[in-house]
């Protein structure tokens, strides 16, 4: 009795020791409107649980009991398997009958036929691949979506059934290898089953646990060389599962590990299920989230009244193209009535958090969620109201919006009613998704011949949506017509610019990436902006026009080993309605918290030298948020006493903005 205590206390231990350690923590507000649906989806799983460990208890018993080191017979009663019968013919002597079960030997057991024993070998097989397919088709693109809604501009409800189409596509593939492993060689097979429990573990510890420092998946490349590290890590984590599971398969043998497969497949899925249904309850607003699409209509609308157009080239530095402009005296022709301000600082150091602020003037602080805070900074943004209130048309080309309101009637380019995923393109959104996992799933090694890249979905909204690649917008400056209305207009356009990847030449023709740099990338950024130019010309309304080119943020490489980049000081050139003078170089202190008072100032017909209060020569000390790749969430403020282009000057405040 002291025995079996013992051991089922070990018993006990390991089992929750395994539960514990691959459970992913998570901090979820769980409000009564939910909960009900939590309990239902928990309760489901738990009888899930049950039948499946009532069906097959009597076959997992045996093995996880040897493997323990437990007798199951062990303290019972035990009897005979022999019959005893009298012969009442014989009253002289008493005549023991014995008759004896005959013992369950090859011959006397039915035949279940190859293909039924094929079936059966098979069961482990369907387990890992459900659970296998669940997490790599389910819950890992479940868990990216939730964790980075700003990233997508679709919804649950056209994620969901492709998911599951990838599901159904991916497992019957796996199935038949296994079939195919099985009929070739029986040993072969088991041993396959050891080697995808090995992978099914370290896989799901490499996407849960071994991600912190992912590059960015924007389509940037990476230095992998940073990662060796993380190689060996990852070696080491191989190494340590793969010893374990060959150590339990020699212990139990093949049905026995058959049998362990199939309690692993389903403390998996039971985990994974779990963290699931945590993770959306925690992102619950995210499965309701708003569809919109900004479309192409009126890219290229002009009035004879007042323009104001914003074209914004992103991630093009200034210190940078202080630098390619020395090569380009042209500009200075090309930009002439401008003023062009090198001493300019952005707010922040990413597109998502930088284009609210942009237009809104509001910064954000990890108050709340970002989508809530962009809903409501774009909703009662005083600047878009002036505009509305002036009589302008609003045209905003941003493919980045993060937004859930109901308001974006405003934009008359945007569309919130039938947006869908392109039929056309279904296919190629599972691809996306299945890579998007790869990365993510993937050892350090591995990932970098994933080519995976956000920003790709966006092609596959219906209606057609804008593009922001350079090539697309540079297409149509040359091909689109221009749309004259009688009314005050504005356009706010943001392209790739600068930001990777690099496939530009300075005229802007198509170059492999190997031939691409960032330096060529600002040139062709240039030859844009200048076409832009032209076509106002030639439409005759660039008198009456007060035009930006910016940035969103810069994009400075300080030290090429550690890949450190310095993004707060973007470029900013500015013309007022009617100016006419050369080109010039303005070196006032300003920041992107300026903005919405030059805006409105150009709307006042002001000129680019009266926009600002803060003029060349003056001191002042700048605010600065810094965050992390896919890290907004630990937001740092820094102030830099200096010039936007004196990286070495910031210093960080001590305030810390976290969620």
């Amino acid at each position: 009795m002291r025995k079996m205590l013992k051991s089922g206390i070990r018993y006990v231990y390991f089992s929750t020791a395994f539960l514990f350690l691959f459970t992913i923590q998570a901090n979820a507000y769980i409000d009564p409107s939910v909960m009900t649906y939590a309990i239902q989806a928990l309760a489901g799983i738990a009888i899930a649980l049950g039948t499946f460990f009532g069906l097959y208890w009597r076959k997992i018993r045996k093995p996880i009991l040897h493997f323990f080191n437990l007798d199951e017979t062990a303290g019972r009663e035990t009897e005979s398997d022999e019959l005893y019968f009298y012969d009442a013919s014989c009253m002289k002597e008493e005549r023991r009958i014995t008759l004896s079960l005959d013992s369950p030997d090859k011959k006397s057991v039915k035949d279940k036929g190859k293909f039924g024993q094929i079936l059966s070998d098979l069961v482990p097989a369907l387990f890992i691949t459900l659970s296998g397919c669940f997490m790599l088709c389910i819950c890992a693109p479940l868990d990216l979506y939730f964790n980075n809604k700003n990233e997508f501009w679709f919804n649950t409800d056209i994620l969901v059934p492709q998911l599951i189409r990838m599901m159904c596509m991916i497992a019957p593939v796996v199935l038949l290898v296994y079939l195919l492993i099985r009929l070739i060689n029986k040993k072969a097979y088991y041993i396959s089953l050891v080697v995808s429990v090995i992978a099914f573990v370290c896989s799901y510890i490499q996407g849960n646990f071994r991600i912190k420092n992912l590059p960015p998946m924007d389509g940037s490349s990476a230095d992998w060389s940073r990662y060796t590290g993380e190689n060996i890590i990852t070696l080491l984590i191989w190494i340590a599962v793969g010893t374990i599971v060959v150590w339990i398969y020699r212990k139990v043998k093949d049905k026995g590990f058959a049998s362990v497969a199939e309690v692993v497949s389903v403390l998996m899925a039971v985990i994974l299920s779990i963290t699931l249904v945590t993770t959306a309850i925690g992102s619950r607003n995210v499965i309701k989230k708003a569809l919109y699409v900004a479309t192409k209509d009126g890219e290229f609308k002009a009035s004879k009244q007042d323009n104001l157009f914003i074209l914004v080239l992103d991630a093009l530095d200034a210190y940078t193209y202080d630098e390619v402009a020395l090569a380009h005296p042209e500009y200075k022709e090309w930009f002439a009535n401008f003023t062009y301000y090198p001493n300019t600082t952005s707010v922040f150091p990413f597109t998502t958090r930088s284009i609210p602020q942009m237009l809104t003037g509001k910064i954000f602080e990890n108050e709340t969620d970002f989508t809530e805070y962009s809903t409501d900074a774009l909703d009662n943004a005083e600047f878009l109201r002036h505009l509305e209130e002036r009589n302008y048309q609003i045209g905003i080309y941003e493919t980045e919006l993060s937004y859930n309101g109901d308001k974006l009637s405003r934009f008359e380019n945007i569309r919130t009613d039938d947006v869908e995923l392109n039929m056309a393109a279904k296919n190629t959104f599972i691809k996306e998704q299945f890579k998007l996992v790869l990365f993510k799933y993937l050892p350090y090694c591995f990932k970098q011949y994933v080519d995976c890249n956000t920003n790709s979905f966006i092609s596959m909204i219906w209606p057609p949506p804008f593009r922001t690649d350079n090539w697309d917008f540079y297409n149509d400056i040359h091909t689109a017509e221009t749309e004259y209305i009688d009314q005050n207009n504005f356009r706010f356009i943001h392209v790739e610019g600068a930001h990777v990847p690099f496939r530009y030449d300075k005229d802007m023709n198509w170059i492999s990436e190997d031939e691409g740099s960032y330096y060529k990338n600002i040139e062709a950024s240039m030859t844009l902006a200048n076409a832009y130019i032209q076509k106002l010309k030639d439409a005759g309304v660039y008198d009456n026009s007060a035009i930006i080119i910016m940035a969103d943020h810069g994009s400075r490489i300080l030290d090429e080993e550690e890949d450190e980049l310095y993004k707060f000081n973007p470029i900013f050139m500015v013309k007022g309605i009617g100016e006419n003078h050369e080109y010039r170089v303005d070196q006032a202190p300003l920041s992107y918290e300026d903005l919405i008072e030059c805006y409105e100032r150009l709307m006042d017909h002001k000129p680019a030298s009266e926009c600002f209060d803060w003029k060349e020569g003056d001191h002042r000390v700048r605010r600065l948020i810094w965050s992390a790749w896919l890290q907004e969430d630990h937001m740092i403020e820094y102030t830099l006493d200096g010039h936007a282009s004196e990286f070495e000057k910031m210093e960080p405040t001590g305030r810390e903005f976290n969620r």
